[in-house]
């Protein structure tokens, strides 16, 4: 019977034990959303949806108001990441970081994987293995994290 590396323990925090690489491949990809979300990358369109649809003028307040905040908690998140990334023990609101985390960096390789909601990446549309690989275990650890905040 599979028992997951991320389980809620009596005391309110979670048990986190996920591989040394697996961590490592986690602060890699937190660190490089981390750099994006300062810039105009395309793959970001996931992150911060227009507001207002085709809207232009209303999506731009939107984005005047809201879209240095938006960025910070993402930061902010990340910064949480990165701080706990080699801890066996996490607090609900550091778990709860790693899962917007986790999500975001499945949004970011979503784009540019080009999957979206009817279909998963498929192996025959020029994406490279690695990306693959990448965006299949963070769902994975995505599930794990949300069952083990729902117990």
């Amino acid at each position: 019977m599979f028992r997951s590396p991320i389980r809620r323990r009596s005391d309110g925090t979670y048990r986190f034990q996920i591989s040394p690489e697996d961590r490592m491949l986690v602060v890699d990809v937190v660190s490089d959303l981390r750099s994006q979300l300062t810039t105009d990358d395309p793959t970001l369109q996931r992150l911060f949806p227009p507001a207002y649809g085709d809207d232009h003028e209303r999506n731009a307040g939107y984005e005047a108001l809201a879209g240095r905040e938006l960025v910070e908690r993402r930061i902010a998140a990340i910064d949480t990441v990165l701080e706990t990334a080699e801890a066996d023990r996490l607090t609900q609101d550091q778990l709860e970081a790693w899962m917007r985390c986790v999500n975001d960096v499945r949004l970011v390789l979503g784009t540019r994987l080009d999957v979206d909601e009817h279909e998963d990446p498929g192996h025959d549309g020029g994406h490279s293995e690695w990306d693959l690989a990448r965006y299949q275990y963070l769902g994975m650890l995505l599930e794990l994290t949300v069952r083990a905040l729902a117990d």
